[in-house]
This record gives C-alpha cells, structure tokens and sequence, in this order.
C-alpha cells in the first residue's frame, strides 16, 4: 500500500513517473550535498511494509573529483508519534549489486536480477522500522543515475551515506540529527567511511557510530592475489567493477595497459549486467582465468594506489564500530576481517568484534540482525559501549 506523503514531501519537487525518475536535470541546479532534488512515493517492492511512508528521493552528492551529482535512495518513516529529538535513523549501505541500472535496489523487485540478495534483507530493514528507526537507503553514485558506480572507492560511498540522511531530514524535519551507518560487504566497507567522515562532513547530524558486516577491506593485497589466480574465480567480477569504477575518475588508471584483449573486451559487461549469477558467471568475468586475464606486463601501480586510499583499515574513529563477520565466508574472508580489527584495535577504536562460526556471506545478515539491533538500541540509549579490543 503506498500511503500519501507528507505536506513537508509535498513542498518539494515531484519526480517523474518510471525510470525518468533517475535522470537528474541538466544543468543539475545548484545546490549543497545533501540537498533534494526531487521525491516521489517508492512503488517498487523495496517498500519497508511497516513504514508509514516510503519515499523515492533524488539528491545531491560529491564525485570523487569534488563535482556535484545526483544519486537516487529511499526513505521509510515510522507509523505513529516521533519520539523527542525524532525519528533516530539508520543508514543503510547494501552490498555488491552491479553497475546496471536493473540492479539498483531501489528499483528491485521479485524477477529482478538482484532480488535474490536484496529481498532477503528487506525484512531485516524492516525489524528497524519496527523498532521505531527511520531507515535511509542510498543506491550509491551511478546506480541508476547515469555514470560509473565509484565502486570500492571508500570517500565516495561514505558521501553517499552521509547525504542520504541529510536528504531524509529534507524530507521528513520529524528525523531525529541523531544515526547510525550500517552495511553488508561492500555497504560494511561504505559503512566505516561514512562513520569516520560524518564529523567533518556532516557537522550538523550527530553520528552515534557504524556496523559493517562483513566489510571489504585489504583491497590492494586482494589485488594481487585475484591476478595470481590460475583457476576461473567470480573474484574477478569485482576487479572489474573496481578497475571500471577507478578508471572513471582517475586518468593514470588505464584498463588497456591491465588487461589482456578478452578481458578488456568484456568490461563493458559492468554496465550492462549485474553482479550476482552474471558478471560472476562462466559466461562473463567468473569464467575467465584471472592469470590469463591480465597483460603479462599489467601496470596496477595506480590501480593499488587508488585501492589502498580506500582501505577502511586506515581511518580514524571517534564513535564505537560493530564488526560482524562469519567463519565460513568465502567472499570476505575471515581474515581480511580479523586483520582490519587488528588494525583498527592498535588505533584505540571502541569496537565490537563478534563472528558467527559456520556462517556464510549473506547468511550472516539475518543471522546477525539481532546483535545488531541490540548495539544499535544501546548507543541510541546512550550505553556505555562494549569493546573486544584488548
């Protein structure tokens, strides 16, 4: 049921019907980050069930060479009365999904190449809206708007986050200035950025801290060990988002002086397809062997460059963190994970560190979902908190 929206909604611009929505104005006008361009109600199945409002938004955000860009995300409010101060809010950061416009969560769906990732987090997303959190979902820059998703590229996605939430009070002035970021994989990785740049970003909004499940990290050393790979690995999959996205925005990040002419010939595929059961296929880059992939003299110095400015494992914290992993992960390795706390305790961060044994990637969400709700509840209640860190 898509309920009415709010007169504070109704001030602003209404967006087109369809996937007009997700082409911003040009000249995009000009505006702060943050700031809305316009909203529609969301009628996709992404819709929280328990929200009293589900709200498609277009907002302003900064590329990753400081340009203004639109970026497209959800807004689920509440039913009934704000507590005083608001709404708290959550900002939500979803994992790998593709670079095509069909796998924008925004616009999922059952039959959606995404859904079978997506769907599953939704009533997850949902056990906070009945918690009486308002819940912020960006797509991230380039999912769904025109242009290359910055995957993996940590500044841009904490932008994405932050401003995710400053759009929301645009919308929505019953949102609370206090939140907290959480994501999945590559929304963990989004997730720790947004908490370390909040402060500086977003002065005016009060960050509580952040919880990444599963997060990427070690990227440079996870370069290197895709290249040496002799057998087909959907490993691959995420180089080429990665390589894609940092060629984008960065002129010395050249895909012909990396990769071997079959290779080279398939990344265009990242923006056509999506990530799950297609780019990680046998028919695309799961297929490949990522030993022969490569040019036998591949230049991936700018490459790790770019790869270690996005390494969460070097950020500084003034709010406590929430890190979830499972033992039996084969996309984010336990290890990575394990090395990133480590690094991340030797800095004095408050941080939780908790691994579920036998868990895989996307199992561990749910699994997960309740010590997560209840750190959340405990840093809203203003809890002391608890730190494995030793």
């Amino acid at each position: 049921m898509i309920l009415p929206l709010s007169a504070t909604v109704l001030a602003l611009v209404v967006g087109p019907a369809g996937n007009a929505f997700y082409t911003p104005p040009s000249p995009l006008p000009r505006a702060q980050h943050g700031d809305v361009i316009w909203v529609r109600p969301l009628a996709s199945a992404a819709v929280l069930p328990s929200a009293a409002r589900n709200i498609l938004v277009l907002y302003h955000t900064t590329t990753p060479g400081g340009g203004d860009v639109a970026v497209s995300g959800m807004v689920a409010v509440p039913s009934g009365r704000p507590p005083a101060g608001g709404w708290p809010v959550i900002s939500w950061a979803h994992g790998t999904t593709g670079d095509a416009p069909a796998c924008t969560p925004s616009m999922d769906g059952p039959g959606q190449p995404e859904h079978s990732y997506l769907g599953p987090i939704d009533p997850i997303l949902d056990g906070l809206v009945q918690r009486g959190y308002a819940v912020v979902q960006t797509d991230y820059e380039g999912e769904g708007t025109p242009g290359v998703q910055p995957y993996f590229n940590g500044t841009t996605e904490g932008r994405d986050v932050i401003d995710m939430v400053r759009a929301a009070r645009q919308i929505e002035p019953a949102l609370s200035t206090r939140w907290i970021a959480m994501g999945h994989s590559q929304g963990g990785h989004a997730a720790l950025f947004a908490t370390a740049l909040a402060p500086a970003w977003a002065p005016e909004l009060q960050n509580l801290g952040g919880v990444a499940m599963a997060p990427a990290s070690h990227l440079p050393a996870l370069i290197g060990y895709i290249a040496k790979q002799s057998a087909p690995n959907p490993a691959l999959a995420i180089f080429a988002l990665f390589l894609a996205g940092a060629a984008a925005d960065d002129p010395a990040v050249q895909p012909a002086a990396i990769l071997a002419p079959p290779a080279l010939a398939m990344l265009s595929q990242v923006q056509s397809h999506c990530f799950d059961g297609d780019l990680d296929a046998p028919q695309s880059f799961g297929g490949l062997v990522p030993a022969t992939a490569f040019r036998s003299d591949a230049d991936l110095a700018p490459l790790v460059r770019d790869a270690a400015a996005d390494e969460p494992g070097a950020l500084a914290y003034t709010v406590p963190l929430l890190v979830l992993q499972g033992t039996a992960d084969t996309t984010v390795l336990p290890v990575l994970t394990d090395g990133l706390v480590r690094q991340l305790c030797t800095k004095g961060t408050t941080l939780r560190y908790v691994s579920y044994a036998g868990l895989r990637h996307d199992p561990l969400i749910p699994a997960s979902a309740p010590d997560a709700y209840a750190w959340i509840a405990a840093r809203f209640a203003a809890a002391p908190a608890p730190s494995t860190c030793s």
